[in-house]
């Protein structure tokens, strides 16, 4: 199964519009986004409608960010780590950004039910029991 589920997060990243549309069906409509350690002040948001809500509101305003999956890790059956390299624009500076991190997906029953983005890559591997 976790090479179904690896699978599975590779075709999100693959998306598009990924997360925020529930990428075709591979997101449970009752997800929750974990997105504390990029944003401290947020709460875990739960579901792709209030997801995509938070996101629209972001500091990158009405510019694309892009998700670059740079490395996948198979943690267990139901884990998938990615690190990923975050590239978007601030919204009122214009200046492009580029950060590293890593986003946990759980897996259950063939659908995302809980994606969380750790600010630093270490503290991921960490979190998850992996280390390198």
């Amino acid at each position: 199964m976790s090479r179904e589920n690896v699978e599975l997060v590779r075709s999100i990243y693959a998306d598009p519009r990924g997360l925020t549309t529930g990428s075709g069906g591979k997101v449970a409509p009752d997800a929750d986004f974990d997105l504390s350690a990029a944003y401290p002040d947020a709460p875990i948001v739960r579901g792709v409608e209030e997801f995509r809500r938070f996101r629209d509101s972001g500091p990158w305003g009405d510019s694309p960010i892009h998700f670059v999956p740079e490395r996948f890790f198979d943690v267990d059956h139901e884990r998938v780590l990615v690190f990923v390299r975050v590239e978007a624009t601030g919204r009122g500076s214009g200046i492009p950004v580029e950060m590293p991190v890593a986003h946990e997906f759980t897996i259950r029953d063939g659908l995302v039910v809980r994606f969380k983005v750790h600010g630093s890559r270490e503290q991921a591997l960490e979190a998850v029991g992996l280390s390198e």
